[in-house]
């Protein structure tokens, strides 16, 4: 039976409840708008702002690109599953959002472990990092994180490897893929999570061994930086992990699907919303990044105009260079008239 066939009812009586499908369709709709149009944004302002150009941020951008598919195909899918009840394609349609999923996660996960190594680098081993092409490394980056799941695409049983499942709403590897899948876990799962774990455990090692050596302010200021950067790949790692693991242990355990459709609405919605937050992530935790938006917004120009407005805006942090130099000079010149005084 086709599965537009599979699909004439509205709700079959194994799927989940309508309550439950309208409750997860609105939370995933809602996530999703705000995920696609946080990673364009941050996209943007990167790709405007010169002074964004570098390293870290080509990552970032590698990384939106990676979400922006996976949310635009994945979870339009599924959240379009929910509002009317069945699988809103053929069977190439679920075949194809089968083996796509499979390839973006693998793809973010090997980001987040590649970016690990090259945080590792930086912050351990700079010595070695000033002498290897940037450009050079950057492109291994871009290339291997996406040649790697690809290569789990170069199969003979291409095209027939997925089912629809009427209790999840949603299409699934047929049970007797089993090494396939096994293979997918190691190699796009356990083994990019083992990397970044490694690699983070040795930064902050060489962060606590370093924290008493580097006295100069410019060291402490560029180790705050990188240590900054690492705990924001460090949390979009999370997010990732977040959002996969709990599905993958209960899909795990529950080989027969015996659980309450309900349930499954539940998790894949955690699912959902934890791919949408990486752009609140960025925002919060790289300060170039959250200023750039903010004047995207104009919302930068309403806080100058409050600071200036404001009796602390002659702190010597908030000064234009034109208006430090004149306190400055100003402080020079007290500082005359009152030696003159006391003489």
């Amino acid at each position: 039976m086709s599965l537009n066939m599979s699909n004439s009812t509205l709700v079959t009586s194994a799927g989940p409840s309508r309550t439950s499908m309208y409750i997860g369709a609105g939370i995933m709709l809602v996530t999703l708008v705000l995920g696609i149009v946080g990673n364009i944004l941050i996209m943007i302002v990167i790709s405007l702002r010169k002074d964004l150009t570098n390293i870290i941020h080509t990552f970032v951008v590698s990384l939106c690109i990676n979400e922006i598919i996976n949310l635009s195909l994945n979870n339009t899918l599924v959240t379009s599953s929910y509002i009317t009840g069945r699988w809103p394609t053929g069977m190439l349609g679920c075949e194809m959002s089968t083996h796509f999923t499979v390839l973006l996660m693998g793809s973010s996960l090997w980001h987040t472990a590649l970016i690990a190594i090259h945080r590792l680098i930086v912050v351990v081993f700079n010595n070695f990092y000033k002498k290897i092409s940037k450009k050079g490394y950057t492109i291994f980056v871009l290339v291997f994180c996406r040649v790697v799941p690809l290569l789990f695409l170069c199969q003979p049983s291409l095209g027939h490897m997925a089912y629809y499942e009427p209790k999840l709403i949603r299409c699934i590897v047929k049970k007797n893929y089993g090494p396939f899948t096994l293979l997918v876990s190691i190699f796009l799962m356990m083994i990019p999570s083992l990397i970044l774990i490694v690699c983070y455990i040795a930064i902050f090692i060489k962060v606590h061994q370093s924290s008493q050596a580097f006295r100069a302010h410019r060291h402490k200021e560029w180790l705050k930086r990188e240590i900054q950067i690492t705990k924001m790949f460090g949390i979009v790692f999370l997010l990732i992990m977040v959002g996969y693991i709990p599905y993958g242990i209960v899909r795990a355990i529950d080989k027969t699907l015996s659980y309450d459709s309900d349930f499954y609405v539940f998790i894949t919605v955690f699912f959902a919303v934890a791919n949408c937050f990486n752009p609140v992530v960025y925002g919060v935790m790289d300060r170039q990044i959250r200023s750039a938006c903010l004047e995207v917004f104009r919302w930068r120009r309403l806080v100058i105009d409050d600071t200036q407005a404001s009796p602390e805006f002659l702190h010597k942090e908030t000064m234009t260079i034109h208006t430090r130099m004149s306190v400055e000079i100003d402080d020079c010149t007290a500082r005359s008239n009152m030696i003159q005084l006391e003489s």
